[in-house]
């Protein structure tokens, strides 16, 4: 498979980052337990999950209810890889480089703005970086400015009419595939896997793979609820 967009996009950033000399390893932030168990536990909610929804018409469960339920997880699991994004950077950027420095309660969002400023990035392309790593999305979950409707659908906003976004379960599972292959290309870079192959591991393909699988399935669903 060749490097996705999002893939390349994360690269050029890191290869950034480390050429204007913002890299230092900062230990205090890695926990390798942790890392290895979340990629076992994403292969293992990919696969739950695409279980779940082959087997919906066997639940007692109205089918909208589960549906929320899903939408709900994927939210979740959104949410959970941009926060192992945003502890992959405290790991590797040298917080004494940016002009407001980071610590263990530094957002996603302030750790990527003073990159950005540091970088002296145009604002077009801060722009760009904000959607790449899901900005709005995780501003709104965080803020709780969001309410789950069925036939399976998330609104964030959902207050303000002009910022107000709606995603069903396939762009839920879209967003989840742009934060996996966020991390897939820091793991690599890190790895220093990226300059010798343009394929990412087998294990991040099964696990795309089994998402869109599970999306597929769960579209043929919704089409029966709305």
């Amino acid at each position: 498979m060749s490097f996705q967009p999002n893939y390349k996009a994360t690269l050029v950033i890191l290869n950034d980052i480390e050429k204007q000399g913002l890299i230092q390893f900062n230990k205090e932030y890695l926990d390798e337990e942790f890392f290895r168990n979340f990629i076992k536990f994403r292969k293992i909610f990919s696969h739950t999950t695409s279980e779940l929804v082959s087997k919906l018409d066997t639940f007692e469960t109205k089918e909208e209810e589960i549906t929320s339920f899903l939408i709900y997880s994927e939210l979740s699991y959104i949410n959970s890889h941009l926060e192992v994004i945003k502890t992959f950077l405290k790991i590797i950027v040298n917080p004494i480089k940016l002009e407001e420095g980071f610590g263990k309660d530094t957002t996603l969002q302030q750790m990527i703005e003073r990159i950005c400023k540091k970088m002296k990035y145009s604002k077009k392309l801060k722009k760009s970086i904000r959607g790449l790593f899901l900005l709005d999305f995780m501003d709104a979950i965080s803020q709780q400015q969001f309410i789950i409707q069925n036939p399976g659908r998330l609104i964030i906003y959902h207050k303000d009419m002009e910022a107000t976004i709606q995603l069903n379960i396939k762009d839920l599972a879209d967003y989840a595939t742009q934060a996996m292959d966020i991390l897939s290309a820091m793991f690599d870079w890190s790895n220093g896997k990226t300059t010798k192959s343009e394929r990412k591991s087998e294990v991040i393909d099964k696990i795309v793979d089994d998402l869109a699988l599970q999306v597929q399935k769960l579209d043929e669903k919704l089409d029966k609820l709305s």
